[in-house]
């Protein structure tokens, strides 16, 4: 009888299902509440999968994931959500006022939220504990310098810490959602990934295109572009420009804006400015120098964030009068990437491609561009600094070349995204034989698919193989903040 009361508990504690290397474990059914207390039925658990599949030693891994019902009686093939960014999505399940946000999917489909592996692993980011490097924010040269330092020392602490650090890359990310799919008894489904979730799902559609119905992709990123072009930014600038130019209340102090830019990057180059900060990591007060790398790698991460996009005029104009308040703030919040080292960001990175050719325009566009090669900072650093074995490709595919599918795919770019311009989607889409795509103006990389009637009607209807009426969408006309006096509009004036 204790024998049998022991065999309950270990199945109640860990519930598991076997497929090849890979198990579920922790699966738990669940009713899930929108903030309008509508109910859905759903699991949640964590498939358990090798951390290499390519290395019979490596450690166990669990990824969680999130499965709900669809609110439909004859629902179309289940859709899985990969995110983006750091990769964890199943908190929008937990979040009452989130799961509110994809009703309209759960009513023609079920869906699936799962984290990317080691999303939730703190020791996969390596946090550099000594005095914040100096000229770390002044130019390329001293930024490149220090994550080359860094590099050397997570390395061999990854290492110690028993972390397989090749089992993340873009292959490892796919097989986990195709064994996920195979333990859940599905054989088809559709996918949704955004931004480095659409690379992941472009390459699940490569290895296992038998298995997937459908495919949503935004703010696409293909395995043969994570290292991008600085035109991009470039070409964002005069895009800026424009719009600057149609504001009567910007247009008489900033006649020319990409002079003013121009003029700006020359200013910090030639004398850094001095900003007051505090170190995350101990909340001590640290001065800060920014260069014009700092401010290009500012410009870089939130340039095609319609959060951040109104207060750029007035960042630029306030540092070219003297004043560096905005620049603080912004300082403050990108100043961490200095302080830490995310080895799976990184190794996942550097596992996708470029081709010669792709690298050699890479080259030659940096050395022209004012914003040298910050576009592809800090994977540019480490790209000959990752140590041998770790940069020797444990993909079964090529992925610099370029994916050639028919499965029916909607992509969604914002047309003020230069992560992931339209004009590298539409690159990619030449491989791509049953695509549509649908731009949202005044809509940047993070926007684009939030984009209500997009997210709530389009791709409802594409998923029930219905047609598309009209390829566009828009956002209202950004507003900019005003140059000068108080503003309640961004966090950065105070």
């Amino acid at each position: 009888m204790k024998k049998i009361l022991i065999v309950i508990l270990i199945v109640n504690v860990c519930v598991f299902t076997c497929f090849g290397q890979a198990k579920l474990i922790d699966v738990e059914t669940r009713k899930f509440k929108t903030a309008n207390k509508l109910k859905i039925e759903g699991q949640v658990g964590y498939l358990v999968v090798p951390e290499s599949r390519n290395n019979p030693l490596s450690r166990n891994i669990k990824v969680k994931y999130v499965h709900l019902k669809s609110l439909a009686k004859n629902p179309t093939s289940p859709v899985v959500f990969l995110e983006g960014g750091g990769g964890a999505s199943t908190w929008q399940a937990e979040s009452k006022s989130d799961l509110a946000d994809w009703i309209e999917i759960l009513e023609v489909a079920d869906l699936i939220f799962v984290d990317r592996r080691g999303s939730d692993d703190n020791s996969l980011t390596y946090v550099w504990k000594e005095a914040y490097p100096e000229n770390f924010m002044v130019s390329e040269e001293s930024a490149n310098l220090h994550y080359q330092n860094m590099a050397k020392a997570a390395l061999p602490a990854f290492e110690e810490n028993g972390i397989d650090i090749k089992g993340y890359n873009m292959e490892e990310y796919a097989k986990d959602i195709n064994d996920l799919m195979a333990v859940l008894k599905i054989d088809r489904y559709s996918i949704f990934g955004f931004s480095f979730g659409a690379s992941i799902g472009m390459t699940i559609m490569k290895l296992f295109p038998d298995r997937i119905d459908k495919a949503i992709l935004a703010g696409a990123d293909a395995p043969n572009q994570s290292f991008n072009f600085s035109s991009y930014l470039d070409a964002q600038i005069e895009k800026l420009g424009k719009m600057v130019a149609q504001d009567s209340s910007l247009k008489a102090k900033i006649p020319h804006f990409t002079a003013l830019v121009t003029r700006v990057m020359n200013k910090l180059e030639e004398n850094p400015a001095t900003v007051s900060v505090k170190n995350p990591l101990n909340n001590e007060d640290i001065d800060l120098k920014i260069g014009a790398f700092g401010l290009a790698l500012i410009l870089r991460l939130d340039i095609d964030d319609t959060n951040d996009i109104p207060a750029i005029p007035r960042l630029l104009y306030t540092i070219d009068q003297g004043d560096y308040s905005m620049l603080t703030w912004f300082a403050q919040k990108r100043m961490v990437f200095g302080l830490a080292l995310p080895g799976n960001g990184i190794n996942q990175q550097l596992a996708s491609g470029a081709s010669e050719v792709r690298g050699v325009k890479i080259e030659a566009e940096a050395s022209e561009s004012l914003f040298g090669n910050v576009v592809n900072f800090p994977f540019s650093a480490l790209k000959d600094h990752w140590t041998e074995s770790e940069r020797e490709s444990e993909l079964s595919f090529d992925p610099a070349e370029i994916i050639e599918t028919n499965i029916p795919t909607l992509f969604i770019t914002g047309a003020l995204d230069c992560r992931t311009s339209i004009q590298q989607v539409e690159e990619t889409m030449k491989g791509f034989s049953n695509s549509i795509h649908v731009k949202v103006e005044n809509a940047g990389h993070e926007q684009a698919m939030w984009h209500r009637e997009t997210f709530n009607k389009t791709i409802p209807t594409f998923l029930l193989d219905k047609d598309i009426n009209g390829k566009n969408a828009y956002y209202s006309k950004i507003t900019f903040l005003p140059l000068d006096g108080k503003s309640t509009a961004h966090p950065s004036v105070r």
